[in-house]
């Protein structure tokens, strides 16, 4: 008897979706805020189609099976609800309009590509139970785009044991990168390299009461880690250090230390909300530190989370091309895709990255079908693994409204 979640008929947390722009070096403000949903395991924005898309994600593994043609099967834990859930929802909406349209030209060797897509609220024991659930499946080829650093040390174990991969996790964490370490198989630049071009930028521009909140779990404590390095690079040390709680607002006790030490700059290693929370409460101690974060922040959700008279001037480190220059190949088959399947399609750091990976992983498929295995698909995976030495670029949140 095959292990299954209970068929869940609730109802998935709303989508914001926010479109954001600017040069490469700033980010415009505000453009629209849109409202969605999720329906059948997929992220679509509300109002934003026409049409019902093709679902390609459910949670309901038994709806997946029974498809004809059976499906190149994939699983996903990530937040769709909670405080993270607008990140794991556009991260799904950048994976679900690149296996669409695979999917609509014919899949794979006759066959579609699909997600077996369950929501962990981005919590360790949450991403755990769902990965045991992946492992006892023989049909899932991989576990595919995991979000954060303490889920997927979470996982892992289970993974390994099971003969799966954790391919294309969203994170950078160093502890997952260990040398000969092929599991999980990396799609994105390392946490290191993000928290070193903020040093840099920082101490260039002659900052030096550098101070770091970070979150206290397994993502925060590696990110300070690194950014601790890269000051000690500059002979410098954080002015303090305060740690902030997952998936909370609590962040009172971190402001009051932040503030106390009277920083020049603050590195957060947070999320959107928490790190929203955290500015405002700064922001009411009359302390205003130039703000940098790192990509999985969501430029797209600190604009929605903050007044713009927050959110303005703050640095964020970003590890793919600018979602709106369509001067780039990749982001202009993404911006294509996204306005073909939406009406008013947004776009953002967040989706495309989901819609990168997507793309590497349907490439690899497409390599080796019409035998496909999940030892064939690592192999390919590893042989055209991208440069993981990619620049990483800063970026500005500004006030600007800016039509892509």
């Amino acid at each position: 008897m095959r292990l299954r979640p209970p068929k869940l008929n609730r109802r998935l947390a709303v989508a914001c979706a926010l479109g954001v722009a600017g040069t490469a070096a700033l980010i415009g403000g505000i453009l629209a805020l849109q409202k969605g949903a999720m329906n059948g395991g997929t992220a679509m924005e509300r109002g934003q189609t026409t049409h019902q898309l093709p679902v390609v994600a459910s949670e309901n593994l038994d709806s997946l099976l029974a498809e004809e043609p059976r499906p190149w099967l994939l699983a996903q834990s990530l937040p769709l609800n909670g405080p993270s859930g607008h990140i794991g929802q556009r991260f799904g909406v950048g994976i679900d309009t690149a296996l669409r349209d695979v999917n609509a030209r014919g899949g794979i060797a006759g066959r579609p590509i699909k997600i077996w897509r369950i929501d962990d609220g981005y919590e360790p024991d949450e991403a755990l139970r769902n990965t045991r659930w992946f492992a006892a499946e023989p049909h899932v080829l991989a576990l595919f785009g995991y979000f954060g650093t303490p889920t997927s040390h979470a996982a892992l174990p289970v993974a390994q044991a099971a003969g799966l991969t954790l391919v294309a996790p969203l994170t950078g964490a160093s502890s997952l990168r260990n040398p000969g370490q092929s599991n999980p198989l990396h799609f994105r630049a390392s946490y290191a390299e993000e928290a070193q071009r903020i040093i840099d930028h920082l101490v260039n521009d002659g900052f030096v009461r550098i101070a770091v909140a970070y979150q206290n779990d397994a993502y925060g404590k590696d990110v300070l880690s690194s950014t601790v390095k890269a000051l000690q690079e500059h002979a410098m040390k954080p002015i303090t250090t305060a740690a902030l709680p997952r998936n909370s607002v609590e962040t009172s006790e971190a402001a009051n230390t932040i503030a106390k030490a009277n920083p020049d700059a603050l590195v957060v290693i947070s999320l959107s909300k928490t790190m929203a929370s955290l500015v405002r409460d700064l922001s009411a101690r009359r302390s205003s530190p130039q703000l940098m974060t790192i990509s999985p922040t969501a430029t797209m959700a600190l604009f929605t989370d903050l007044p713009q008279s927050l959110s303005y001037g703050i640095g964020v480190t970003q590890v793919v091309p600018f979602p709106w220059d369509g001067r780039h190949p990749d982001v202009a088959l993404y911006q294509r895709l996204m306005r073909e399947q939406q009406d008013n399609a947004s776009f953002d750091f967040i989706s495309l990255e989901g819609f990168l990976a997507a793309r590497w992983l349907i490439q690899a498929l497409e390599a080796i079908a019409p035998d496909i295995s999940r030892e064939r698909l690592i192999e390919e995976l590893s042989r055209t693994s991208p440069d993981l030495k990619r620049t990483v670029d800063l970026v500005f949140l500004g006030s600007g409204p800016w039509q892509p």
